[in-house]
């Protein structure tokens, strides 16, 4: 049912009644529907106090109302003044006192009870007539989510819903399923961060074990346990056309993941699995990778987060090289892992033609990065390569670069925190140059590259390379000297593609920022649409160089604007 949304014109009451809502462009609104039956004003009532409430910082804020009580107050006395004298005067002085703030909050809420229904019925008409609605961070809670449930019934249009960070406990989640059944459209469900728990698992068990319909479901950072977990591996056995389910950020210890392994020796149609950042540990990585020996669907592991250690690592590893080759992704950050894990993990690659490997803070050094780079050499699949924040230097680098260059499909690296220093920096600069024709996004922050040989490896592979989208070099100590070396390849590079360029904490100070300021008024067309130069030391001087030099950008460059932070 549409509400109008304050400020709008309404028409007279004796237009006749319908339901069509508000026309946007012409700003009028038709008759309202009759009012609804008692039952549903409770619901609609406690739907609108709960998305009246001000929102957390994820969520926008509520224009909150006033009234110039001081005005009206002063108005009345006024009136009253002539009549009254004296005394009697004084009296009403104070009664009005004492009333007027109560009058003035029972105005601004009912103010703010229409602007939430407003925004409730966007929400609705997002949902009734969006394919992608996105609905995050409403501050909906569990009365929100209930009342505008009610649009995914028999809704043939919306194919994917985001209802993440909105607070939904149990109620609004069983509000959702109920509406969901009788929807036959919906193949991606959203409901990260949210307060789920094993209870909202539960229900959404029981409701996915019959849906046919969702495709990925999203359930991380819902607090669900061993209990919440295994309910939905009940779910697994049963139902046929899950693909993706993700399950990050929750408590699921060994009892959990040992049902859902059982489950995934039944289940034939889970393709991708998410289960990073919780409590699997090594013996939980064992039972995972014994039912995975059974498995023939799964494709894509996260399970980054979980101290599998290197015994993890392995079990996993001996699973996956039994398949032959069916892994497309394996995301290992963040587990303990030494050279012992990397060299488990080099055979899987060496076998397995993977398109993404992420082996992020862990502790594989030149060691492992070699036997890594052993296994990708004349490897073209890899399309994303994560090994930064594992105290590799310039020797495993450079066998990394040699073992990737030729590959044309690869289009991330990050190699952040690892102390490649110059002579990582050259070999890189050296591959990246020409070799590496497909790659946009080059992750060197915290690498230790220097203002002299590094950021000239740095300069000329950003002069001479074509596809480079965000490069990220933050942290690396280039100074001055540096940023003038990086100020040549800006000044002329002819790479179109350049969208990002993070230079921040690299101790850069006035004249390196008034070398970058002339390069980019120099070569305004190609110049990145964000710069970040942030926790610097550049003065008011530098910052006017570099602020002039993006208006300047925006003039030449056909109204090209940049985003700078200082």
């Amino acid at each position: 049912m549409a509400v109008p949304c304050p400020g709008r014109a309404t028409e007279s009451a004796a237009s006749a009644p319908s339901t069509s809502g508000v026309d946007r462009e012409a700003g009028e609104m038709v008759a309202v529907a009759p009012a609804p039956a008692p039952r549903v004003r409770r619901k609609k009532r406690r739907a609108v106090e709960a998305v009246q409430e001000v929102p957390s910082a994820a969520g926008g804020q509520l224009r909150q109302p006033g009234l110039p009580m001081e005005g009206i107050r002063l108005g009345v006395l006024g009136l009253l003044g002539f009549a009254l004298l004296g005394s009697g005067f004084v009296l009403v002085r104070r009664l009005l006192d004492k009333q007027l703030p109560k009058v003035q909050k029972a105005m601004e809420t009912k103010q703010l009870q229409k602007e939430a229904m407003c925004r409730l019925n966007v929400m609705m008409d997002e949902l009734r007539n969006s394919p992608s609605a996105d609905l995050s961070a409403k501050n909906l809670g569990d009365e929100g989510a209930a009342y505008i449930a009610e649009a995914l019934a028999f809704n043939d249009r919306c194919q994917a819903a985001d209802f993440s960070k909105n607070g939904i406990g149990l109620k609004g989640i069983t509000a959702l399923c109920e509406a969901l059944t009788h929807n036959q459209a919906l193949g991606t469900l959203a409901l990260d961060t949210n307060s789920a728990g094993d209870e909202g698992a539960e229900v959404l068990a029981r409701f996915m074990a019959s849906n046919s319909r969702i495709r990925t479901l999203n359930l991380s950072g819902n607090n669900i346990g061993d209990k919440g977990a295994a309910l939905l591996a009940e779910m697994l056995k049963i139902n046929t056309t899950l693909q993706t389910l993700e399950l990050n950020s929750n408590v699921i210890d060994y009892d959990g993941i040992s049902a859902l392994a059982e489950a995934l020796a039944e289940n034939s149609s889970l393709t991708t699995l998410h289960i990073s950042d919780n409590y699997i540990g090594a013996l939980g990585a064992a039972v995972l990778a014994n039912a995975l020996k059974s498995n023939s669907t799964l494709t894509v592991l996260h399970i980054k987060g979980n101290e599998l250690g290197n015994e993890g690592v392995k079990a996993l590893c001996d699973a996956f090289r039994a398949r032959e080759g069916r892994i497309a992704a394996l995301d290992f950050g963040n587990n303990s892992i030494t050279e012992e894990g990397a060299a488990a993990i080099a055979e899987v690659v060496r076998r397995s033609h993977l398109k993404e490997l992420n082996i992020y803070m862990n502790d594989i050094g030149d060691g492992g990065a070699l036997k890594i780079a052993s296994a990708l050499r004349g490897d073209t699949s890899l399309q994303t390569l994560d090994i930064g924040g594992n105290n590799i230097g310039p020797e495993g680098i450079t066998a990394v670069a040699e073992a990737l260059r030729g590959n044309e499909n690869l289009t991330t690296l990050e190699l952040g925190y690892n102390p490649i220093g110059e002579a990582g920096a050259k070999a890189l600069a050296s591959v990246i140059k020409y070799d590496l024709k497909g790659l946009t996004t080059l992750k060197m922050g915290w690498c230790k590259l220097g203002a002299d040989e590094g950021a000239k490896a740095v300069a000329d592979l950003l002069m001479f390379n074509t596809t480079l989208a965000s490069v990220d070099l933050r942290g690396d100590g280039l100074g001055d000297a540096g940023a003038a070396h990086l100020a040549r390849a800006l000044r002329e590079h002819t790479n179109d593609a350049l969208a990002e360029l993070d230079l921040g904490y690299n101790e850069i100070k006035d004249q390196g920022a008034c070398a970058i300021a002339q390069a980019l008024k120099a070569n305004p067309e190609r110049a990145p649409v964000e710069l970040k130069v942030n926790a610097n030391y550049i003065t008011r001087f530098g910052q006017v160089a570099l602020t002039e030099a993006v208006d300047m950008v925006f003039e030449m460059a056909d109204g090209r604007e940049m985003v700078l932070t200082l």
